[in-house]
């Protein structure tokens, strides 16, 4: 959890993409993806609220409404939907997307207001079962805003309002009343202001580049696991 929130210290995006392929592994899924909720949201709201003269409302107006169809589906597919095939869905996802960072230049490629759409609603989709939904929308960002304070303060920003919503389903649709998820939630917390901490502080001093290059590789590793743990349980 430390590490993921150093993550998020440094880019402003992917603590839950790191801890959930790695919770996952100690907790089901229905467990995991609400106690990184409550994490995220603390989060977001200690970086995002410094930084509000950084956030670019009009690319938030422009996911808003195609990221809350994503939030609606998802958590009905959270809710009602074995957890070993959302484990491969997660698996095939994180693989593809880690293998994409590790191989692409980073170098900043603008990208049309259109891609809101189907970024928008993939991004809730992702957000609302696995709390991953950073990586779409740090795509579609990253093509839009060329400024790297306005990039991180508008993705922290997206997190927290993502947070907010899904908090209200998640109390809606009762997977808050899981007796595990608050105690592991405290339990966690100090670990995540921690990374959080110390990933603010490095952040003027290290790369980020760097640091997610050998991210995306760990992450490359607990991707191929999950797909193999998930695989005998749905063709065995």
């Amino acid at each position: 959890m430390a590490i993921a929130y150093l993550v998020y210290g440094l880019t402003g995006f992917g603590s839950s993409i790191v801890a959930i392929p790695l919770l996952t592994q100690l907790v089901p899924l229905r467990t995991a993806t609400p106690v990184m909720l409550v994490l995220d949201l603390v989060a977001g709201m200690l970086v995002g609220m410094r930084n509000l003269q950084f956030v670019q409302t009009q690319e938030l107006k422009r996911l808003g409404p195609w990221l809350c169809i994503g939030l609606l589906l998802g958590v009905s597919v959270l809710v009602c939907v074995p957890e070993k095939p959302l484990e491969l869905i997660l698996g095939v996802c994180l693989l593809t997307y880690s293998l994409w960072k590790v191989t692409s230049r980073g170098e900043f490629r603008e990208i049309g207001g259109r891609w809101a759409v189907p970024l928008g609603f993939f991004g809730g989709c992702l957000t609302a079962v696995f709390g991953t939904g950073g990586p779409v929308y740090t795509i579609y960002l990253a093509g839009r805003l060329r400024d790297p304070d306005q990039r991180r303060a508008t993705i922290s920003t997206l997190t927290t309002a993502t947070a907010v919503a899904r908090l209200g389903l998640f109390a809606v649709s009762g997977l808050y009343k899981n007796p595990a998820v608050l105690p592991l939630a405290s339990f966690l917390l100090p670990c995540g202001a921690v990374g959080l901490f110390a990933g603010a502080r490095l952040r003027s001093a290290i790369s980020a580049s760097r640091v997610l290059t050998l991210l995306w590789i760990v992450l490359i590793v607990a991707a191929v696991n999950l797909i193999i743990r998930s695989l005998p349980a749905l063709f065995g």
